[in-house]
């Protein structure tokens, strides 16, 4: 968490958050007296330093008009101070109460010795801090003198919309793997294969070039549900929450359900582009159009029709189980971070 600035929270610090509730001001998040007052429930990142130097949290990131100290910040200098010759770094933007009032690179040892705040760590800090920079010094120390000053310890710089490090350098749309539209192809392909990222080989173009829109005609999404929260397993074993919301469904359009011979609260089979398929409930709504379908993803405890709660230790399934979505969507990784496509594949729908 210190690669991050995420150390200033501890569970003595949040429990007296969850205590106080009260005093926290409903739209603004930021205590109002009492024990936590001026801090932002939650202590939302960055939460800079270690707990005793109760920073608190950064409501909004890049807020200069507050200091740092009090949950201010500026664009981050993640990428270096110069490129292609230009300057990179903040040019008269600054926190306020910055006693550096102009861009900066991220906090060093070197940085703190060359500004003269070198002096200001105990003697325990600068051991610790000697040849580390504000995200690999565990004593704090630099994050600590920096924000003293003033300063936010990962640097100040510009924000950058040409990202001359990831394969597309400004977002260029792509079409996904799994596409309807085969005329947008030519236009919009997908990266080439790639022999490793992140260590692993990654397929892209090899996957487009296979034509499935055929067989599986509808347009699958995922998405969020209000009552639970990621994958489901802790809020799905809360009794109010899984009272509301008892079944993993899938959302169609009537047209489709009308043409599939299906209607709304009836049993389907939602089959994704490589044979993973979800048995759910039809909900059958004007929500999304037609030849689109739409899966929360917060259900777990059953796959491809099996019921797994009898594979729980006993006394921990949730009151609540059903299909997970990725079982029916399908692959597709983003190639600067790696996260899945989850959002977009295609599918077919058949009543169970």
């Amino acid at each position: 968490m210190w690669t991050i600035g995420y150390t200033g929270q501890s569970p003595e610090r949040l429990k007296e958050h969850q205590q106080n509730w009260h005093t926290f001001h409903k739209t603004s998040l930021v205590g109002e007296g009492g024990p936590a007052s001026g801090e932002t429930y939650g202590l939302p990142w960055p939460c800079w330093g270690n707990a005793e130097m109760k920073h608190p949290g950064t409501h909004i990131l890049y807020d200069t008009s507050k200091p740092v100290a009090e949950g201010g910040g500026n664009f981050r200098a993640r990428f270096g101070v110069e490129h292609e010759g230009e300057n990179i770094l903040a040019v008269d933007s600054f926190s306020k109460g910055s006693e550096i009032e102009d861009g900066y690179p991220e906090f060093t040892d070197k940085m703190l010795k060359a500004l003269g705040w070198w002096d200001d760590l105990t003697a325990e800090e600068k051991t610790a801090a000697e040849g580390k920079n504000w995200k690999t010094d565990l004593s704090g120390g630099i994050q600590r003198v920096a924000i003293a000053h003033g300063c936010i310890p990962f640097g100040n710089a510009k924000a950058r919309a040409i990202v001359w490090t990831f394969p597309d350098r400004v977002p260029l749309h792509r079409e996904p793997l799994y596409t309807p539209r085969r005329d947008l192809v030519a236009d919009y392909p997908t990266w080439d294969d790639s022999k490793a990222i992140y260590r692993l080989p990654t397929l892209y173009k090899s996957i487009q070039d296979q034509d499935k829109s055929a067989e599986y005609p509808i347009v699958l999404t995922s998405g969020r549900l209000v009552e639970y929260e990621g994958g489901g397993e802790e809020t799905r074993s809360n009794p109010w929450l899984a009272e509301l919301q008892q079944e993993m469904f899938v959302e169609v359009n009537p047209a489709d359900a009308n043409d599939l011979g299906f209607k709304d609260g009836e049993e389907v089979w939602v089959e994704g582009a490589e044979k993973g398929r979800i048995k759910v409930k039809a909900m059958v709504t004007r929500r999304v159009k037609p030849g689109m379908a739409f899966i929360p993803f917060h259900f777990g405890g059953k796959f491809e029709g099996e019921d797994l709660r009898h594979k729980y230790p006993e006394g921990t399934d949730p009151y609540v189980i059903g299909e997970a979505a990725n079982t029916a969507t399908t692959y597709g990784y983003d190639p600067v971070t790696q996260m899945q496509e989850s959002k977009v594949t295609l599918c077919n729908i058949r009543k169970a």
